[in-house]
């Protein structure tokens, strides 16, 4: 019997970024850490995703923003079928007839709510489908805006900037390959300029993540040859020796750098080496779409449940 033509996760997820007309999504850095009236750091929404363990809710808030689209009302929204939310978070659908499940449905649903509850988005049913649309970033529940726009003359580490996820995010299938401690720990260096330093015992105050899913975030991010480290030593007035030693990153192709140094960034930052940055990737764009054409058509992973 011949095996049918149907739209799996990468198909799905590729056919409307390429629709967008995009080529990164911008995300504003309160989306990973807020400040309060003193200025003093404190966790963004993204801190709830990872201490809820809620990665395909993280998923499908990524790919809304990514394909959110500008309508006459000045809202950015998206109306599609739940079973499309479905395959584009990996959700398991039978691949002789393409009827997803009823589970990875549920799981949408599941997502929305919690999303709703975060205040990053508002919805309403629209006939068959749900017309999503994007809230604040910062999940105060405001009005969308781009977060981008009254940010000229800013660096990185001054005032609201901006993250700008390349889609090769989930072209090189980067949204499959890493775990939610990687996922979270590539946005919040991404708010970051080159050079930045990210101690393991700030995580939970400044993100609201745990000092050891953030080791791991930046372990796999290393070994996933995402970042790139450098150990600089800096004078400390209460250390026995006069001195701490203490790690400084910046992330690599696709994701980085950044071009601008992180306030953070020691004097003598040299960056990653040519050799590093062209070093062997997992996966590239051709790759990629060479794969989807390949595979075999209506192939997905089962999710596990959340």
């Amino acid at each position: 019997m011949q095996t049918r033509e149907i739209a799996d996760q990468q198909y799905t997820i590729e056919h409307y970024l390429e629709r967008s007309n995009r080529k990164t999504l911008p995300l504003d850095r309160r989306f990973v850490q807020r400040r309060d009236e003193n200025n003093r750091p404190g966790p963004g929404p993204l801190g709830e995703f990872v201490r809820r363990s809620r990665e395909t809710a993280l998923d499908q808030y990524l790919w809304l923003h990514a394909v959110a689209s500008s309508n006459n009302e000045g809202e950015f929204d998206v109306r599609l079928p739940a079973a499309t939310w479905a395959r584009a978070i990996g959700g398991y659908f039978d691949p002789e007839t393409g009827v997803v499940e009823p589970a990875a449905l549920h799981a949408v649903s599941r997502n929305w709510r919690l999303l709703q509850e975060f205040g990053l988005i508002d919805r309403q049913r629209v006939g068959r489908r749900v017309r999503v649309w994007l809230l604040a970033d910062d999940g105060s529940g405001d009005p969308y805006e781009h977060p981008g726009e009254g940010t000229e003359g800013k660096t990185l580490d001054d005032g609201p900037g901006y993250i700008q996820l390349p889609y090769a995010y989930w072209y090189d299938h980067w949204h499959e390959h890493l775990s939610l401690a990687a996922k979270a720990v590539l946005l919040i260096a991404m708010a970051a300029g080159d050079g930045f330093a990210l101690p393991y015992a700030k995580f939970p105050d400044w993100y609201g993540v745990s000092a050891s899913t953030g080791e791991r975030g930046l372990t796999e991010l290393r070994e996933g040859n995402l970042l790139h480290r450098e150990q600089h030593r800096r004078p400390d007035t209460e250390s026995p020796v006069g001195f701490s030693d203490v790690y400084h990153y910046e992330l690599l192709p696709p994701f980085g750098p950044r071009n601008a140094l992180s306030k953070s960034a020691p004097p003598f930052w040299s960056g990653p080496s040519k050799a590093k940055v062209s070093g062997k990737r997992r996966r590239t764009n051709r790759s990629a779409k060479a794969s989807r054409k390949t595979a075999t058509p209506g192939r997905t992973r089962r999710r596990r449940s959340e």
